[in-house]
């Protein structure tokens, strides 16, 4: 259907008619396209019309545009983005990927067509990258963004095969993973629970579980099954420009079930009754969410205020400075120790793949090696 509308014009009738019409939807993205011409009379706008959608038709060869030829980086991570990485990634991830494209890929890459990227470019790009000081690891995150999005380039037809493929990059350094000894826990453990108590308890949840900050701040008590002694962990604390919400943790595997020891199931009650006394301190204010872990007006904590929180209490305790996230390694660490296999360990902390859990944890402690030791001596004397 065509809509037309009379505008000024410096002609002799003094105005031309204006005309726009529906174009098939671009085939890769589904967006509206409308296609505006004006003349002086309706019949010859609709016309000129008519011939640009006739030409939009026949870019759209197979309901995919010859103009892919064209395509620029830039239009490649917005089409990227839009049709894969909102569906395949968290929110939180998808962020992340979109700052370093904006900020590493964009301004080097972004002009440049897709069809002219070339392993010579690209390498020259990362090696640029490597001697502007960025980490060895950083290197490697923003080649994988880009080697994503040019592998779904490859899939749509645009290029033959990904120019990134042979490019060499840095190799990162592994990351020796930070852990609590078990006296180094039990210290921070002990003056926390006389100065915080609420910072202990999330300490003692994240030690005994392994879990991420953003689930623990989102567990509700409700979450506790006291029949099994079950922890169940479905959902993880946002906090962002739009402020508070709460989304599915990081991966399907991420939503599991944790069975918590008896003694942290009892510090759990004694943390209810606890928090019911604040709850009627601030009984006109308290928001009442189910929250295990609130503010004192039962809002969800902001997780860089719990953050703080911990770093505080390190110094307090005077103990190895670490991470929250390492609290996550440390208790890895310790149930592998205490004999735990490794596919237990990866059901725990929730990992897709046993490869990521044993890639990750790789490392074999000392106690664990005299362990083993002692565990042969004693079989081959036998």
């Amino acid at each position: 259907m065509a809509y037309f509308q009379k505008v000024d014009a410096k002609n002799k009738q003094g105005y031309k008619w204006k005309c726009t019409k529906e174009a098939p939807r671009e085939p890769i993205t589904g967006e509206r396209r409308q296609v505006t011409r004006r003349a002086d009379t309706k019949k010859e706008a609709e016309s000129k019309v008519d011939d640009a959608i006739a030409e939009i038709k026949r870019k759209d060869t197979n309901g995919f545009s010859n103009e892919m030829d064209e395509i620029t980086v830039k239009e490649l991570f917005s089409r990227w983005f839009e049709l894969i990485m909102k569906r395949k990634v968290k929110e939180t991830t998808f962020r992340e990927y979109n700052n370093a494209y904006q900020y590493r890929i964009l301004p080097v890459l972004g002009d440049y067509k897709v069809k002219q990227l070339n392993t010579m470019i690209l390498q020259k790009y990362i090696n640029d990258l490597s001697d502007e000081g960025l980490s060895p690891r950083y290197v490697e995150y923003i080649s994988t963004i880009l080697y994503g999005a040019l592998g779904s380039a490859r899939k749509w037809g645009i290029i033959l095969q990904n120019p990134l493929q042979d490019v060499e990059k840095p190799r990162p350094r592994r990351v020796e993973q930070k852990t609590w000894t078990l006296e180094e826990m039990n210290t921070f453990l002990s003056v926390t629970k006389l100065e915080n108590y609420r910072l202990y308890m999330i300490v003692n949840i994240a030690l005994n579980t392994g879990c991420r900050r953003g689930e623990i701040l989102s567990l509700t008590w409700s979450d506790i099954e006291k029949e099994s002694n079950n922890l169940s962990v479905q959902r993880t604390l946002i906090y962002d420009k739009d402020g508070f919400r709460f989304s599915s943790p990081k991966s399907e595997s991420s939503i599991r079930k944790i069975k918590l020891g008896g003694s942290l199931i009892k510090e759990l009650d004694r943390w209810k009754v606890y928090q019911n006394k604040f709850k009627m301190a601030f009984r006109n204010q308290f928001e009442e969410n189910d929250l295990i872990f609130t503010t004192n007006t039962g809002k969800p904590i902001f997780p860089r205020s719990l953050t703080s929180d911990f770093n505080k209490g390190i110094k307090n305790a005077n103990v190895t400075k670490i991470r929250f996230h390492d609290l996550r390694h440390t208790h890895a660490t310790m149930c592998l120790e205490a004999g735990m296999s490794i596919k237990d360990v990866q059901v725990r902390l929730g990992h897709t793949s046993i490869k990521t859990t044993g890639d990750v944890y790789a490392h074999v402690t000392e106690s664990m090696k005299e362990k083993s030791v002692d565990l042969f001596e004693k079989y081959i004397s036998k």
